[in-house]
């Protein structure tokens, strides 16, 4: 590289800041993927996982919230954040997703959720049929606001109708918007999603698994057919009977061939 590219230190520095500029959303992205929560009065966050943060910031535990009420129980996923600040969560081996809602009704697995704007009304609860099994636990988000997800490979969605409901792992099932009613099955890894609305999947990355069905687990693949092949049917034909060898010690005897009778004179 000529040394007129190299660009100089103070220029560099100032060519990278990561302070967030008046005006950034409250959540947002770094050129790498980490997220940026840009804390301006509240924001309820996790601090797991976190790179940086600035220090004119209080952290406060947050209650859980079940049914629209707050209860005693410390809610150990999110924490809230208050002040003017900003701090940087890395993003490990996943991928971050920050998205807004719009006066949306969205439900969430409480895993995934890495921040949420206080603005966001929220409550705890439990997926229909996963106590005792999965025990997948929900974070429901309605209002205007922006809130961030964490999720292992590409996060999609897919449209449910009464006519064609779906069956998700439940190791990539995120989340749903809409009037979506999703269930677990006992002995079942797949979730059965029904109703009317787009539910929210992690494709994962890495090595492919076995497909699982969702009644009797793994899909045995049949092997290609083999036409059957007849088997080989002799065809019949006259046997010749075995040759009898003379008994020892009687030479075969020379059979006397006919004389011809002598004329008389």
């Amino acid at each position: 590289m000529p040394s007129s590219e190299i660009p100089g230190v103070t220029s560099f520095a100032f060519s990278r800041l990561l302070t967030p500029e008046p005006g950034t959303d409250s959540i947002s992205l770094t050129r790498e993927g980490h997220l940026l929560v840009n804390v301006a009065g509240e924001t309820m966050t996790r601090t797991d996982a976190l790179l940086l943060c600035s220090e004119n910031l209080e952290i406060r535990p947050l209650n859980r919230r079940m049914q629209g009420r707050a209860v005693p129980d410390v809610f150990r996923r999110l924490a809230s954040l208050e002040g003017e600040g900003y701090l940087i969560i890395s993003r490990e081996d996943e991928r971050f997703y920050p998205l807004r809602l719009e006066r949306d009704l969205c439900f969430f697995v409480e895993r995934t959720i890495w921040a949420l704007d206080a603005s966001l009304m929220w409550d705890v609860g439990m997926l229909p049929g996963s106590r005792g099994g999965a025990n997948i636990t929900l974070i429901r988000v309605a209002g205007e606001g922006m809130v961030a997800l964490r999720v292992s490979g590409e996060l999609v969605a897919i449209k449910v109708s009464p006519e064609r409901p779906h069956r998700v792992h439940h190791d990539g099932f995120v989340g749903w918007v809409g009037n979506v009613v999703p269930s677990a099955e006992r002995g079942s890894p797949f979730l059965r999603c029904e109703g009317e609305g787009a539910v929210f999947v992690a494709l994962p990355e890495g090595p492919a698994r076995p497909v699982e069905d969702a009644r009797s687990g793994p899909i045995a693949v049949p092997s290609p057919a083999v036409p059957a092949v007849p088997p080989k049917v002799p065809t019949s034909r006259a046997v010749p009977p075995p040759k009898v060898p003379p008994k020892a010690g009687k030479p075969p005897q020379a059979k006397a061939k006919p004389q011809a009778s002598k004329k008389k004179g």
